[in-house]
């Protein structure tokens, strides 16, 4: 396995107010973020466990929503994540990952597909119908575990991404061919570690661990996670996301969310981010600029075919810091970790009968 110290420079950048805010009161849980490719100026969203199966078409620029569309063939358990890309055959569709499971106790979770509808920012309240949604049924190969993040590339590849509040989250590719009938196995591909930076949010230091959304551009030039504070993002080559967690990640600040938890990356100089709660901002962060993937590091050889070969980023903080800095930090966390952890429990509303947040 290769091992890098992934401690990309953070960037401060100036605290950029709100493109807009939600203008729809039942938009209150919003777990996902993502661009139409049919629909220009247009962003889907979905409300996570304690929904029904919808997700919304957003105007980006005024935050009113231009239509809700039911899927087909689907149920919301907890509905984390969604992504938009086009599949394998070149059709834009959006995904959505039924992945909640803050329990640890869902034996099979579930992703959804459907064609993108075609919605104008100038539509209003417009209900649209899907065809029955393309189903994977999924399970984890360690065991079950909560996932909030879902990215896709142009191609249809999919990924998921695990939350951990203790900062080692697990990426899985999905099967490329989806299976109403069977439970098919998810396979690893990388780990990303996070270590706290102090950056303020509202859980504290489980909230800089905690992976709470996923996506790639449109382009696949761009790999993306977030937490409740802050962004990481690879440049893709040819070796696509393993081959890129192997790599330096950049650092990115985000503003101050409620519950901060959609990104989405439609080209390779912005990112868009939104939050759980009624009437939250959508905000548009300025990306710092795109530099080319640099080659993998030398390592001794490793059996096995390359795709099967897990792979890990190590995110830290910055080199500026001493050794008594970061000794400090640990204590802290030693202290504020379950402080933070309640809180973060606390934060994330709970719905009976759900298995996750």
């Amino acid at each position: 396995m290769h091992r890098l110290l992934a401690a990309g420079a953070a960037l401060t950048l100036a605290v950029p107010a709100p493109a807009s805010h939600f203008a729809d009161p039942r938009i209150t849980e919003a777990s996902g973020l993502a661009f139409g490719l049919r629909s220009p100026g247009v962003v889907y969203v979905q409300n996570d466990s304690g929904d029904t199966n919808r997700f919304f078409a957003v105007d980006v620029r005024t935050g009113a929503t231009a239509a809700t569309i039911t899927v087909a063939g689907a149920s919301n358990v907890d509905w984390e994540d969604l992504a938009v890309g086009r599949d394998a055959a070149g059709v834009p569709s959006v995904w959505l990952a039924d992945t909640g499971d803050n329990l640890a106790a869902r034996t099979e979770v579930r992703i959804y597909r459907v064609a993108e509808p075609r919605v104008a920012t100038t539509d209003r309240g417009r209900r649209l119908d899907t065809q029955p949604a393309a189903v994977w049924r999924l399970r984890y190969p360690d065991g079950p575990t909560d996932a909030e993040g879902l990215a896709v590339g142009p191609g249809g590849t999919a990924y998921v991404v695990t939350k951990s509040v203790l900062g080692r989250s697990v990426v899985y590719r999905v099967p490329p061919h989806p299976d109403a009938d069977h439970v098919q196995a998810l396979q690893r591909v990388g780990t990303i570690e996070l270590t706290p930076r102090a950056v303020p949010n509202p859980f504290g230091f489980p909230g800089e661990l905690a992976i709470t959304g996923a996506a790639i551009s449109p382009d696949g030039s761009t790999f993306a996670v977030r937490t409740y504070a802050e962004a990481y993002l690879w440049r893709l080559g040819p070796g696509g996301v393993p081959a890129a967690l192997r790599e330096r990640p950049q650092f990115v600040r985000l503003p101050r969310q409620p519950q901060g938890e959609g990104i989405a990356v439609p080209d390779d100089r912005h990112a868009w981010v939104d939050s759980e709660g009624r009437h939250t901002g959508i905000y548009e962060i300025a990306l710092p600029p795109s530099s080319p993937p640099s080659s993998p590091p030398s390592s001794p050889p490793v059996s096995g075919p390359a795709s099967a070969r897990p792979t890990r980023a190590v995110a830290r903080p910055a080199s500026g810091h001493s050794r008594w800095s970061l000794v400090l930090a640990g204590l802290a966390i030693a202290v504020v970790l379950g402080v933070g952890i309640w809180r973060f429990r606390a934060g994330s509303r709970s719905t009976p009968g759900s298995t996750g947040r």
